[in-house]
């Protein structure tokens, strides 16, 4: 379907609005419409080009999510705290398996290696990671393996290059698998997508401005975001759904209580692109960095992304960038684990960042579950927060269970899928990619290039494809060639704002 003229949404009355198009908001929009409820789903931008285009692309395991932030001798004095880490690393992996069954075309197994160095270097006992470990193989699936194995260094050295690569002093490894997403905007988009053919409208571009109570439900204004747009539209809806990641706090503040409690925190991610030794090709480490946080390098086509980094931020999402100072700490890091690598900051292809909205309970301390918030003072409008793309079904699942609680059951009772809507293709012809502009909602050139083509994702960020796609998408819109060439150059800067790019 085509996006929709923002005047003839004026004065329509939705069960729920969701704001925000990434994975959380086309999950709860999805699950809601599958269930029967007339749902609009509005995002000021493209669908999924906020946080979820800054996944860091690992489904993650969920190792970490068992490692205790204080004393190894605290654990049994802390009993339910240790019983919800673990809860949380069952459902990441429940939540991975659900995934590769799924959607298997968008998801990639690779072997990944945990070095096991001196308790001094890791802050662990080899032991008690293993047992993580070990835990974890039992939350797995045939689906979806975790498929550990503790091996001794010399024999894990002998299967893989990365490991014989480790500088000194680790005592053995261990094998595992980890799953990448290979295209996580396009799993926005297909869930949108999927959201849509169950009955779902969508309007990107389309900022909610004002918020207001009406009656038992609420009424908002919406504009138009587009680039040349213009226009407004009132709209009623017995339910909003916040699902805006890090801006959720921006959206509520639109409220009549001006968003008076704070309900998200951001923690910034930062991941570089290098090329690593042919011998490491295809394999990832998962490792504790010197700061005792999560440090990965994994592969990515002949590359490897090293990160992330974990920083709280409190500036607005859209002004937050990389520093070279972030690249270096990366660098230094992924050198520390390798006898001879000495990257540079000249190695780096690319480098971006991304803002994680993780939750809070009293606004100034970080919550690892995810949240469904609803204040005394704004009944009906929930915000959803500390939800990663791996929990988005999940998280969608939660959204609709807690409108059917206000609302009453939907039309549909329980959703049931009907069935996978997405387009999988091994190459993009003209003819892809003229079907993605008519019918995938797009309107910049940047949509057709990061989240209905994977170009934007390249080595060169899609530089070299930029200019065939945009003379397709061109044709299908009716641009001007004056339009087009603004498209491109709105893209180049788009990229060069946003990316480090040697």
């Amino acid at each position: 379907m085509t996006r929709p003229r923002l005047d003839n949404l004026d004065q329509s009355t939705f069960d729920v609005v969701v704001i925000g198009a990434g994975a959380t908001g086309c999950a709860s929009a999805k699950e809601l419409a599958g269930r029967g409820y007339s749902v609009l789903l509005i995002d000021r931008g493209d669908i999924g080009a906020g946080t979820s285009s800054r996944s860091s692309r690992l489904l993650y395991c969920g190792l970490a999510y068992m490692k205790p932030d204080y004393s190894l001798w605290k654990m049994p004095l802390r009993p339910l705290d240790m019983l919800g880490r673990i809860y949380r690393a069952w459902l990441t992996m429940r939540c991975r398996t659900e995934l590769v069954r799924a959607m298997p075309e968008r998801l990639t197994r690779r072997k990944f290696y945990f070095p096991y160095r001196e308790r001094k270097d890791s802050g662990y006992p080899a032991a008690l990671m293993s047992l993580g470990f070990r835990l974890l193989s039992c939350f797995g699936s045939r689906d979806a393996p975790l498929g550990y194995r503790r091996l001794p260094f010399e024999k894990a050295g002998r299967e893989s290059g990365l490991v014989a690569a480790l500088r000194s002093g680790v005592k053995s490894i261990g094998a595992f698998y980890e799953y990448q997403y290979s295209w996580p905007e396009r799993i926005c988009v297909d869930t949108a997508l999927e959201a849509e053919s169950y009955g779902a409208c969508i309007r990107t571009y389309t900022k909610a401005t004002s918020l207001e109570k009406n009656g038992k439900g609420w009424r908002l204004l919406v504009t138009d975001s587009a680039p040349g747009g213009s226009g407004e539209a009132r709209i009623s809806a017995r339910v909003v759904i916040n699902a805006a990641g890090p801006w959720i706090d921006q959206v509520n503040s639109h409220s009549e209580s001006g968003g008076s409690q704070r309900e998200v925190l951001g923690v910034k991610g930062v991941n570089v692109l290098v090329k690593l030794p042919e011998s490491f090709q295809g394999q990832g480490l998962e490792a504790l960095s010197s700061r005792g946080e999560p440090f990965y390098i994994f592969p990515w086509g002949d590359y490897h992304f090293l990160g992330p980094t974990e920083t709280r931020v409190d500036a607005d999402p859209d002004d937050v960038r990389v520093s070279e100072a972030e690249i270096a700490y990366l660098l230094s890091e992924a050198n520390a684990q390798f006898s001879d690598l000495e990257l540079k900051p000249r190695d780096v292809i690319h480098a971006w960042c991304g803002v994680r909205p993780s939750s809070t309970r009293d606004g100034e301390t970080l919550s690892g579950v995810i949240q469904l918030n609803e204040q005394p003072e704004t009944p009906g409008l929930i915000s959803v927060t500390g939800v990663m793309i791996m929990l988005h079904r999940h998280a969608g699942r939660l959204v609709a269970r807690t409108v059917a609680r206000r609302l009453g059951a939907g039309h549909n009772g329980k959703s049931k899928d009907k069935g996978s809507k997405r387009r999988i293709v091994n190459s993009f012809t003209k003819t892809d990619i003229d079907r993605a502009v008519r019918t995938e909602h797009v309107v910049t050139l940047s949509d057709l290039m990061q989240r209905r083509l994977p170009f934007g994702w390249d080595a060169d960020l899609g530089k070299s494809q930029v200019e065939e796609v945009s003379r397709i998408a061109a044709e299908a819109l009716g641009w001007s060639e004056e339009r087009r060439q603004e498209e491109c150059k709105v893209y180049d800067d788009y990229v060069s704002d946003h990316f480090i790019h040697r």
